[in-house]
């Protein structure tokens, strides 16, 4: 394949990406932004005393206006005046994945508009869908406003130029696209579902043409990338890689680290949006941010982790969702506990090698390696499922194994396998088998993928 052309840049598009995030963004997003932007210069403690009250109101809010916690509450003895500080949390139980999938209506708060809310489902790292509401006009602009900040820290904006390698690039009059070029955002995507030897030929000629100042994607794309950049004997210079949605390990930030002589700069956050965390330059742990929900690191009895360096489950309780309040959500996640602060003096708490979004991939027929959350989109793809789990053995054919709810039938069979098929291009060949029980790992987790082909 020749190397592309890339669309033309107006003078309108140059103009409107050099305005401030808030000129071009109104509502959520700039509310969200002006408010955080501040914020973030305030000290540790004051920091900890605003978040206290609003965890109060919103525990309160769920205690008052949603039938789940009304239930919970009223159980416990308690009333919504009875919660008053973080250490009441600690009175409340957990919500795991199956209490959430389970009671997800009695979520929503009374009264609450129907219509501003859309369901969304992940199957998440566990092989377990899960489904849950988020705002039309909230939800998203509101997590904008928190990676731009991110951003920010490395003298970076939602605008600059950014090119994206992270799971497929879409469809384009009916076919799979390889790459694309989005103006209005100033990204140029290009498929890690399609990053091969052959492909990487051109599509290094058109990064150059592009100039990233931002190489971002998922852990395991970014670092097949940077591995082609290294085989090569070539550089992409960017001013930081940013990296999501999988965990990074040690030897990819370093072989990324090395190709692109660059920051990487980590975020970690799920779709269920009760904890986000990033990374700053300084590089010391990653920044919990205090403003959008209040984390808990817990052992396996359910007891806080307070020792240094020591692994435990994070929880999450969102400060910014009432329209959905998930309180004391159980991430399945694991972090390591530290209480040191970073050299950057921003007024967060830091975590240390979040760990839970399992890097596991399919392998096509033709060798390209296929990221599961590219495939875990949260849309309602499983909605008809309880539980799903991919097995593969040999390059180019997989099982998905499925435990079948009750909306689920031959029609909703094709429909997944059409979808995943069409998403996974020609190399992967899909077979659904129903079964009654995936069986859990030793420490009683869902996985995701077995793959069983020697050298992943």
């Amino acid at each position: 394949m020749d190397t592309p052309r890339l669309p033309a840049e107006r003078l309108h598009h140059r103009l409107y990406w050099k305005l401030p995030p808030p000129w071009r963004h109104r509502g959520a997003f700039a509310d969200t932004w002006r408010f955080i932007m501040r914020s973030q210069r305030w000290s540790a403690e004051r920091m900890a005393e605003w978040q206290e009250r609003k965890l109060v109101e919103m525990v309160r809010h769920a205690a008052r206006n949603t039938a789940f916690w009304r239930e919970r509450f009223a159980a416990l003895g308690m009333t919504p005046e009875d919660f008053r500080t973080r250490e009441d949390l600690a009175r409340l139980p957990f919500v795991d994945r199956e209490t959430l999938r389970d009671n997800v209506e009695a979520m929503v708060p009374d009264g609450q508009d129907r219509g501003a809310l859309k369901y969304a489902s992940t199957g998440g790292s566990s092989g377990i869908p899960v489904g849950f509401y988020r705002h039309a006009t909230r939800t998203y602009p509101t997590e904008m406003a928190f990676v731009t900040r991110f951003r920010s820290w490395a003298g970076l904006s939602d605008t600059s130029r950014e090119a994206i390698c992270a799971g497929s690039t879409g469809q384009e009059d009916g076919k799979r696209t390889v790459w694309s070029r989005d103006l209005r955002r100033n990204t140029l995507a290009i498929s890690s579902d399609d990053l091969t030897r052959d492909n990487f030929r051109w599509m290094l000629p058109l990064l150059r043409e592009y100039k990233p100042e931002i190489f971002r994607g998922y852990p395991s794309a970014v670092s097949a990338f940077a591995s082609l950049l290294l085989e090569a004997g070539e550089r992409l210079p960017v001013r930081a890689v940013i990296t999501s949605s999988e965990t990074l390990y040690d030897a990819q930030r370093s072989r990324i680290h090395e190709a692109f002589a660059a920051p990487v700069l980590d975020l970690y956050g799920h779709s269920e949006r009760v904890i986000c965390a990033a990374q700053c330059p300084a590089g010391e742990g990653y920044h919990v941010f205090s403003e959008y929900g209040v984390l808990e690191l817990i052992d396996a009895e359910g007891r806080p982790v307070t020792e240094e360096g020591a692994a435990g489950e994070v929880v999450g309780t969102t400060l910014l969702h009432d329209y959905f309040p998930l309180i004391r959500y159980r991430t399945g996640d694991r972090a390591l506990y530290t209480a040191r602060r970073c050299s950057c003096g921003l007024p967060f708490p830091l975590i240390k090698q979040p760990d839970g979004r399992l890097q596991e991939l399919l392998v096509a027929a033709d060798g390209r390696q296929i990221s599961m959350t590219s495939i875990n989109r949260h849309d309602d793809l499983f909605v008809a499922v309880d539980q799903f789990q991919f097995h593969q053995k040999e390059p180019g054919r997989a099982v998905l194994k499925v435990v079948a709810g009750s909306r689920f039938d031959a029609a909703e069979e094709r429909r997944i396998v059409s979808a995943l098929e069409r998403h996974c291009g020609d190399g992967v060949a899909l077979t659904v088998e129903r079964v009654v029980d995936i069986p859990k790992t030793r420490i009683g987790k869902h996985r995701f993928l077995i793959q069983e082909i020697e050298g992943l």
